[in-house]
């Protein structure tokens, strides 16, 4: 007995891996009921356990967002989060099958109208001007009315080059829209023809004091 226990122990730990694996491999060349275990001995396993975990394979890592059946991951989501009265909103991303039968297109249709004689776009049918004037409701000296609602927003000089403010300014001008300067404050390069929108905030470049502060008389 002690010679047996003398013997295991002097046995190195990986020898029994290999015990376990022929005991394993003689099992499956005498087997006659799995053909892949017999013909293909101990790796023949692999294939039963991956059909063993394909489903959460499928569901987790494999199938999109819109595959699985009789409901998608996508429809899931959106019941998980109704039932716990959480965000169900999805947008309508490029994850749909848009060539797919009965998917739904929402087309947008025109509703032209007649003009008034005195409207601006009797002149010009490009324009579209803004519907607010900016100081009409508080009474100011000098409101001031966009001739565009489409403009272009806040891009500092010194976050864009002298070159880029100035082809921005005269694009603005070619289409009767006002350019922001953002919070760089107003350069010359904002003078080539286009109305412009003087941000003041929250930097106040070109319109503080010596000691930091805001002057508004420099406004």
């Amino acid at each position: 007995m002690d010679q047996v226990k003398d013997f295991l122990a002097s046995t190195p730990w990986w020898a029994y891996i290999l015990v376990f694996l022929f005991l394993i491999f003689l099992r499956d060349i005498f087997q006659k009921k799995h053909t892949i275990s017999h013909n293909f001995p101990i790796v023949g396993h692999l294939r039963y356990l991956l059909e063993r975990i394909g489903p959460e394979l499928r569901q987790y890592i494999v199938a999109n967002n819109r595959e699985e059946l009789p409901f998608n991951r996508s429809q899931r989501s959106w019941i998980y989060a109704s039932s716990k009265k959480q965000n169900n909103y999805q947008g309508f991303g490029t994850d749909q099958d848009q060539s797919a039968a009965g998917y739904v297109f929402i087309n947008p249709a025109l509703f032209p109208y007649h003009v008034k004689a005195d409207h601006p776009n009797t002149k010009e049918k490009d324009l579209v001007p803004c519907a607010k004037i900016m100081g009409e409701y508080n009474q100011r000296k000098r409101p001031f009315r966009p001739r565009s609602i489409v403009n272009i927003s806040a891009m500092s000089f010194g976050s864009l080059s002298a070159r880029a403010i100035e082809s921005l300014n005269k694009g603005a001008h070619a289409a009767g829209a006002y350019h922001n300067t953002g919070e760089g404050g107003y350069s010359p390069y904002h003078k080539t023809g286009a109305d412009t929108v003087l941000q003041i905030g929250t930097a106040y470049f070109g319109v503080r004091d010596a000691d930091g502060n805001f002057d508004l008389q420099k406004l």
